[in-house]
């Protein structure tokens, strides 16, 4: 998957767009995501970056039961790439390896499935208690009586950095037949309004702007 990535990321290099590819996690746009794909041989790889106000409604480190209960869901959605991307059945993928990342805030949350081996691999979830900086390290911030008000803290701090990452890795048996990929993940997320894509294939390297009026790639 390295050789991909770096594929991917030379040729955003070379492309207009890239000035707008840095904002995630430091100046992200509401409504806006963005998309890299590379396919190499019968490999597949996408990743796809989208501002947590698009997924779940807010940007803040879910605290309530209804907040998390949010998050859980949409990476639960997440999870299954039929509710993200729409590939053509005559390309004959399989799904190898997914990964759904929360990060921003305090805590990271993470899925990763390993779908080669049939199993759950490496899952950890640090939103349950595992620290990321010396601060919390003692818990004090949970156990004094304050906490009402570094919880609002919180929110104004990191309202503008919560993003879900997600990577899925297919194998494609007729990779030649990946004319398009649609994106029924306009009809999941009500808020998502764009994925800005950058892509690398055997026919040569491009971007393009996929709308909720037009949720389609074409990557000839």
């Amino acid at each position: 998957m390295k050789t991909i990535r770096m594929a991917v990321l030379a040729t955003v290099a070379a492309t207009p767009l890239m000035a707008q590819e840095t904002r995630h996690m430091d100046a992200h746009v509401h409504g806006v995501s963005t998309l890299e794909l590379a396919v190499e041989g019968n490999i597949l790889e996408m990743n796809l970056l989208s501002p947590g106000m698009d997924i779940v409604g807010f940007e803040y480190e879910a605290s309530t039961d209804a907040d998390k209960d949010a998050v859980e869901a949409a990476i639960r959605t997440l999870l299954l790439p039929e509710n993200v991307v729409a590939l053509p059945e005559a390309a004959e993928c399989r799904l190898g390896e997914v990964l759904v990342h929360l990060h921003g805030g305090e805590h990271d949350h993470a899925e990763h499935e390993d779908h080669d081996h049939g199993e759950e691999a490496d899952h950890h979830d640090h939103a349950k208690g595992e620290p990321h900086d010396e601060a919390h390290d003692h818990g004090e911030a949970h156990d004094h009586g304050d906490h009402a008000e570094d919880e609002d803290h919180h929110h104004e701090e990191g309202a503008s950095h919560s993003e879900f990452h997600l990577r899925y890795i297919f194998t494609c048996a007729h990779p030649d037949e990946l004319a398009t990929v649609g994106f029924p993940f306009f009809e999941r997320f009500q808020n998502a309004q764009e994925i800005e894509a950058q892509f690398v294939t055997a026919a040569g390297a491009g971007s393009a702007e996929i709308g909720r009026d037009a949720p389609e790639l074409s990557l000839n």
